[in-house]
C-alpha cells in the first residue's frame, strides 16, 4: 500500500513537472509572438517615412525618397545583424558587447529581441535621411545609414540597455529609448544637415532671407502621421518586452494611453500656437503644426511611458512641443535647412522625454520626490548630452570626409534638375497622356 502510494505521488509529481515546463514555454512562445508582432507595427514606421518624406519634398525628389527609404530597410537590417546586435546586446563590458557578430552563435531563443531590437536600429538610421533630402548624395546617404545602424545607435543602445552599460549602472532611465533613438538622431541629424549644407534655393539675399518651399502632397504627409503613430504605439508598447507575466497587461494599456494623451497633446498645443500667436492675424488653422506636434509628443513619451499618470502624460505633451519651438529657433537661426523639421522633433522631443521621467513619474521630483530624484535628474540630463554628442561628433567625422572627397552632396546642376532625373532616371508621376 506504502509503495503503490509513493508511486503515485511520484507520478502526480511527474505530471506537475510535465506542465510547468509546458506552460513556460507556453509563455515564451506568447512573448516572442509578442515582439515579433509589435517589431512588425514598429517596422511599418518605414512606408510612414516614405509617406511623410515623399510629401515634404517635391515632385522632382520623390522616387528618390522612395529609393532611400526602402535600401535603408536593406542596409540597416545588414547591418545591424552584422555588427549592431553584438555591440548592443551581447556580453561585454561598459562600453559595448562583443558577442554575436553576425549573429554567430546566437541562442534561438533570443531571435525574436533581435528582430525587435532591429526595428528600433531601422528607426533611428531612417530618421536623418529626411532633413538632408533633395541635395544629399547617395554615397553619403548609404554611409551614416549603415554607420548609424550597426555602429552609432548600437554603442548608446548598449550603454542604456544592458546590465552592464555604464548609464545603466549610474540609474540612467529611458524606457522606450526617448534618447537613445529619439535625440540620439536628432544630434545625426543636426551634424548631416549642418555639414551637407542647405539647399541652394532654401536663401536668398545672400543668405538673409529664409524661402519657404511648399510640399508637393499634404494627404500623403497626413496619411504618414497617422502611420506613424500607430508605429510608435507598437514602438512604446513592444518595449514592455513580454506579455505573459503578472502585471504586463496593466503596464501596455498604460503605455498605449499615456502615448495617445501625450502625441494629441502636443498636436493641439502647436495648433493653438499657430492659430492664436503666429498666424493670428491670418486666422488659419495649421496642418504642419498639428502634425509635427504630434511627432513631437510621440517621441518624448518613450522614455516615461510605463510610469507616468495621465496628468504627466499630458503636462509633456505641452513642455515638449514649447522645448521643440526653442530648437526650430536656433536651427534656424543657424540657417541649418531641414527638409522635415527632424532635427527640432526629435531633439526637442527625445531630451524632454528624458527630462520628464525623473520629473513625472510616481516617485519624481514634482510628484513625490525622495532623496534620489535629483540623481535621477542629473543622470538622465547628463547621459541624454553624452549620447547626442556621441552621435554628433561621430558623424561630423564621417562627413569631414565626405567633404573631402566631395561625395557629400550632389552638384548644383543636378540639385536643379531634381534627383529623381538624375540618379533614377524616371519620374515619380507620369502626367502624358496615352493612347
Amino acid at each position: 500500500m506504502g509503495s503503490s502510494w509513493k508511486m503515485m505521488v511520484n507520478e502526480t509529481y511527474s505530471l506537475l513537472l510535465v506542465e510547468q515546463q509546458e506552460l513556460e514555454s507556453f509563455k515564451k512562445n506568447m512573448d516572442d509572438l509578442f515582439l515579433i508582432i509589435m517589431g512588425n507595427f514598429v517596422f511599418f514606421l518605414q512606408p510612414g517615412f516614405f509617406l511623410y518624406e515623399s510629401g515634404t519634398v517635391r515632385q522632382k525628389n520623390v522616387v528618390s525618397v522612395a529609393f532611400r527609404k526602402f535600401i535603408n530597410t536593406t542596409i540597416s537590417s545588414l547591418t545591424y545583424f552584422l555588427t549592431g546586435f553584438a555591440l548592443s546586446f551581447g556580453d561585454g563590458n561598459g562600453f559595448c558587447g562583443f558577442q554575436y557578430f553576425a549573429l554567430v552563435n546566437l541562442p534561438d531563443e533570443m531571435m525574436a529581441e533581435c528582430f525587435f531590437q532591429y526595428t528600433f536600429a531601422a528607426v533611428a538610421s531612417s530618421v536623418p535621411s529626411g532633413v538632408v533630402h533633395e541635395r544629399s548624395s547617395t554615397v553619403a546617404f548609404v554611409s551614416y545609414t549603415a554607420l548609424t545602424s550597426g555602429f552609432i545607435y548600437p554603442i548608446a543602445a548598449h550603454w542604456v540597455a544592458t546590465k552592464n552599460g555604464w548609464l545603466s549602472r549610474l540609474g540612467f532611465d529611458d524606457f522606450a529609448f526617448s534618447g537613445v533613438v529619439h535625440a540620439m538622431s536628432g544630434a545625426t541629424c543636426l551634424a548631416a544637415a549642418w555639414m551637407t549644407g542647405p539647399r541652394l534655393d532654401r536663401y536668398q539675399s545672400g543668405g538673409q532671407r529664409r524661402v519657404v518651399i511648399s510640399p508637393h502632397s499634404v494627404p500623403q504627409m497626413i496619411l504618414g502621421a497617422f502611420v506613424f503613430l500607430f508605429g510608435m504605439i507598437a514602438f512604446n508598447a513592444g518595449s514592455q518586452g513580454s506579455i505573459s507575466q503578472s502585471g504586463d497587461g496593466s503596464i501596455i494599456a498604460q503605455v498605449t494611453i499615456n502615448t495617445l494623451i501625450c502625441a494629441m497633446t502636443s498636436a493641439v498645443t502647436g495648433l493653438i500656437y499657430h492659430r492664436f500667436i503666429v498666424d493670428r492675424s491670418k486666422k488659419n488653422w495649421n496642418y504642419s503644426s498639428c502634425v509635427n506636434g504630434s511627432f513631437v509628443g510621440m517621441v518624448a513619451i518613450c522614455a516615461g511611458c510605463n510610469q507616468f499618470q495621465c496628468g504627466g502624460a499630458f503636462a509633456l505633451g505641452i513642455l515638449s512641443y514649447l522645448l521643440y519651438l526653442a530648437i526650430q529657433a536656433i536651427v534656424e537661426k543657424l540657417k541649418v535647412d531641414d527638409v522635415v523639421d527632424g532635427i527640432a522633433i526629435q531633439l526637442g522631443g527625445g531630451y524632454a522625454g528624458l527630462l520628464s521621467v525623473p520629473l513625472f513619474k510616481d516617485d519624481g521630483l514634482l510628484t513625490n520626490p525622495s532623496k534620489s530624484s535629483p540623481w535621477g535628474l542629473l543622470i538622465n540630463a547628463g547621459g541624454g548630452i553624452v549620447i547626442m554628442l556621441w552621435s554628433f561628433s561621430i558623424t561630423i567625422l564621417l562627413y569631414i570626409v565626405l567633404r573631402y572627397f566631395d561625395l557629400h552632396r550632389v552638384s548644383p546642376s543636378d540639385e536643379k534638375l531634381g534627383l529623381d532625373m538624375v540618379i533614377h532616371k524616371e519620374k515619380a508621376y507620369d502626367h502624358t497622356t496615352r493612347k
